[in-house]
């Protein structure tokens, strides 16, 4: 009888790791057949829908990147028709590490799996790489000559490719295409890596990313119930940015400008009259502040029609985070610290003009 049980428990456990067994082999079926599958599919469909629009596409990759967010993007910049398809096909493949950094050189016509391969090679051992540094406030004119001056490409060469060359981007939407300097604010003044060959774009990229990077969902809802636009933010921002260096006076610009605006008061401010002129608000004349240039704030009412420099994250973030009070003038009160005076109303604006500024 013992015999019989120790006989009975022994087929039991072969016939329970024959099941096992044949689970795992027929799991293992399914799954080359379905990445036979999708690979069939693929050429397939490459084959039935032959070449379609050639298009180089510059993709940067800061960091380790998961799969998700690659695939994400590689959507929005119409590389590939699906996200959700192209994570699945590599979940399937079992190629789901993250992605590393570097600089590609994408087309349109590449496949997931070419797209997927060229993204996991990296970019070459021999590559080497330089700095930037961009500071804040500079314009997209200022940009130019700089990266003239470093022999990168022509300034004319990087103005052209920011009016006209395509950036898919969120923020961008509604800014309108034939807007001169359309990009001027979106292009985040920060320390950048690039290659030793940078192209217009792929600065332009990297610069359009670091702005998506910070300015995130919870800023963008600030911005909304604000009622205010992102466009509208980095216009503010910009004028913030060339109105006062001192980091604690930005929150009160912002202040006077949001003020001026509730009080359908002009902006009056030299800085945008300025930009539009092309010379430093000291060089203003009463001529300038009379003309009819868009951006002169001193005769149109509201926002200009742009903004007037690429402003750091500490002038965009003191549109939306600013004191209560009601600050609507600022004069210069000392050039060398480039301090300003705030006053409430004009009696006492105008007798800041005659203390600090009697010759203005």
């Amino acid at each position: 009888m013992r015999q019989k049980t120790l006989v009975d428990t022994l087929l039991y456990l072969l016939g329970m790791l024959f099941n096992l067994v044949l689970m795992v082999a027929i799991g293992y079926a399914i799954f080359r057949f379905t990445v036979w599958g999708f690979n069939y599919g693929t050429e397939f469909s490459e084959y039935m829908v032959g070449s379609g629009e050639d298009r180089e596409v510059i993709f940067v990759l800061d960091d380790y990147t998961p799969l998700a967010e690659v695939a994400r993007r590689l959507e929005e910049e119409g590389l590939i028709p699906s996200a959700l398809m192209f994570r699945l096909e590599r979940t399937l493949m079992n190629r789901t590490h993250d992605f590393r950094p570097g600089t590609f050189t994408l087309n349109s016509n590449m496949s997931s799996s070419q797209l997927n391969n060229t993204l996991r090679a990296g970019p070459p051992r021999e590559q080497q790489f330089q700095w930037i540094t961009i500071p804040e406030g500079w314009t997209i004119a200022e940009m130019a000559a700089y990266f003239e001056s470093r022999e990168f490409f022509t300034a004319e060469e990087f103005i052209h490719a920011a009016q006209y060359s395509t950036f898919n981007y969120h923020f961008l939407n509604n800014v309108p295409l034939d807007r001169p300097n359309r990009l001027e604010g979106y292009l985040f003044p920060d320390s950048y890596q690039i290659s030793m060959t940078p192209s217009p774009e792929h600065i332009i990229h990297r610069m359009l990313m670091r702005f998506e990077q910070l300015f995130t969902a919870y800023y963008q809802d600030l911005a909304h119930e604000m009622g205010l636009t992102i466009d509208q933010v980095v216009i503010m921002a910009s004028i913030i940015e060339r109105e006062t260096r001192i980091a604690d006076e930005r929150p009160l610009v912002s202040q006077v400008i949001h003020n001026r605006l509730r009080l359908n008061m002009r902006l009056q401010m030299d800085s945008t009259t300025a930009y539009a002129v092309g010379v430093t608000g000291d060089m203003l004349t009463q001529a300038h502040l009379d003309s009819d240039l868009p951006h002169n704030t001193y005769v149109h009412f509201g926002l200009p029609p742009g903004s007037i420099s690429n402003p750091g994250w500490a002038s965009i973030r003191a549109v939306m985070v600013y004191p209560a009070g009601d600050y609507i003038f600022f004069v210069l009160r000392n050039s060398t610290t480039g301090e300003h005076f705030f006053s409430t109303n004009y009696a006492d604006h105008n007798a800041a003009v005659q203390r600090y500024r009697p010759l203005w």
